[in-house]
């Protein structure tokens, strides 16, 4: 979409799930007698909101700016989900008699400003302090040798999260002791330049192989160049539509399909999968899942991440609208699995609802 339509549509929208949310919350019982209090956050919080939409055309915000904006959008969205179907709710307590009614409505509105909070603490506690191991054990014809990967997509490293989150993910990487670490695209969100030394704890990362890669779409946001530049420098195999023999398996990676809308550095799965060993089981490293529709033969193993498991629920349904595959592993067909990661890290709002950052480790075996 075109950020000429995306940054009014957007700012539209949150317009409209702040009057919502002013407009409900004004006539909570509770509340009620904060009314220009709660006019006047409200018009705060769209203003930071309609600041972060504009800065993507023009000057990036400050960093403390950008980080209130962020938090803003997430607390618009969450209330409003919070809000809706206790809304539903008032509906049928309506119908209700008189008295029963503002009992009912007098719980309603408790039940609104408690659900709200906890879904906050909840998704501050997922996204911030609640990193976990997921492990898969996967069986692959052909695989003569059993091999660890350790994965870890979307980390996102930037405003929110730096070195410090970063050395963190690589001591519970080396305490898995795996033969390789795969990362599946959107390291980070910034440019070369401004990453400093934030990825040097990669450096210290212990496997028997190696780190390897691919890109994901926020690459190409901060100077993909320059970023794929920085990623070799630190000694990370960076697979840009190539594919190479590690442990018994055809290991392949693609740019992201970003690349399609940007005009460079596209991903070509056949150039990718052109050269495998056709006794050897591939794995393939792509960093949406929709770019799936691009790929042109069955792979034995498919890796992927961007969906962030949909971060925030209930959108995840919008997620999987857009991508398909959500989270985890799925069966495609008899020849062919996928795993989708919800990523070591987030991107936009500092919450997640319904789902975990996580460091993915993958045991295959041989059928």
């Amino acid at each position: 979409m075109s950020p000429y339509i995306f940054i009014p549509l957007s700012m539209l929208i949150f317009l409209g799930m702040n009057l919502y949310n002013y407009k409900s919350l004004k006539n909570n019982l509770i509340l009620s007698k904060f009314k220009w209090t709660l006019r006047v956050v409200f018009i705060l919080i769209f203003l930071f909101e309609a600041a972060y939409f504009i800065a993507i055309k023009s000057s990036p915000l400050p960093p403390m700016i950008y980080q209130i904006s962020i938090i803003c959008i997430g607390v618009s969205f969450m209330l409003f989900c919070t809000i809706i179907p206790f809304q539903i709710a008032l509906f049928f307590i309506n119908k209700l008699k008189r008295n029963n009614k503002k009992i009912a409505k007098f719980i309603v509105d408790i039940c609104i400003i408690l659900g709200f909070i906890l879904y906050i603490i909840v998704g501050t506690y997922n996204a911030n302090f609640n990193t976990i191991i997921t492990n898969y054990d996967i069986k692959i014809k052909n695989l003569k040798t059993p091999l660890n990967l350790a994965i870890i997509t979307d980390v996102h490293i930037g405003e929110f999260f730096q070195k410090e989150y970063m050395a963190s993910l690589v001591d519970r990487i080396n305490l898995l002791k795996p033969d390789a670490l795969l990362i599946v695209g959107d390291l980070v969100d910034l440019s070369s330049d401004e990453i400093g030394d934030f990825l040097d704890p990669l450096k210290d990362v212990n496997s028997k192989f190696g780190t390897f890669m691919v890109v994901g779409n926020h690459e190409y946001y901060h100077g993909i160049d320059g970023l794929i530049n920085k990623f070799k420098e630190l000694g990370i195999k960076v697979l840009e539509n190539q594919s190479l023999e590690i442990a018994g398996v055809n290991l392949a990676g693609v740019y992201d399909i970003t690349g399609f809308k940007m005009g460079k550095f596209e991903p070509d799965f056949i150039k990718a999968l052109k050269y495998t060993n056709p006794n050897l089981p591939t794995i393939l490293l792509t960093h949406q899942p929709r770019s799936l529709q691009y790929l042109h033969k069955d792979v034995d193993l498919a890796i992927l991440g961007h969906t962030h498991g949909g971060q925030i629920f209930p959108f995840s349904f919008l997620v999987w609208l857009n991508q398909k595959y959500i989270y985890g592993l799925y069966k495609i067909n008899k020849n062919m699995q996928i795993v989708v990661s919800s990523g070591a890290g987030l991107w936009g709002p500092p919450f997640r609802v319904g789902t975990n950052s996580e460091i993915v480790y993958l045991k295959l075996k041989g059928e």
